[in-house]
């Protein structure tokens, strides 16, 4: 059965070609219904499109952060929401592939609870 699509072009906002701002995640998220789809069955093709030149850890964590802890692990997720990216200049891809690895890191941070600097003032 093939993927199902799951096109982030519309949440980019008027003009931009950046995703930003947590609000903005999640109402994308609440439009894409992604609690549901986060239960079901399916796998899904997340599409970010071409000339996207940003995709901010705080679009990403609002939209699927809630998916990431439901679904307990970013592996998890990495295995139901695979990200295609349809920029096909190489250094922008690599670029969007590095925003979107940063992104999965934050959230792993959020879901153990550390910041990525955190330090023990004890010793």
């Amino acid at each position: 059965m093939p993927n199902q699509r799951i096109d982030l072009l519309e949440y980019r906002g008027n003009g931009s070609t950046a995703f930003t701002g947590r609000a903005e995640g999640k109402l994308a998220r609440h439009n894409l219904n992604l609690s549901e789809k986060d239960k079901d069955g399916f796998v899904y093709d997340v599409i970010i499109p071409k000339n996207t030149t940003s995709i901010n850890s705080s679009f990403f964590l609002g939209l699927f952060y809630e998916s990431i802890k439901t679904l307990g692990s970013i592996e998890e997720f990495k295995k139901k929401y695979l990200f295609v990216i349809e920029e096909e200049d190489a250094e922008w891809k690599a670029i969007l592939e590095c925003n979107l690895a940063e992104c999965c890191r934050r959230a792993n941070n959020e879901l153990n609870h550390t910041t990525g600097i955190d330090f023990d003032f004890s010793l």
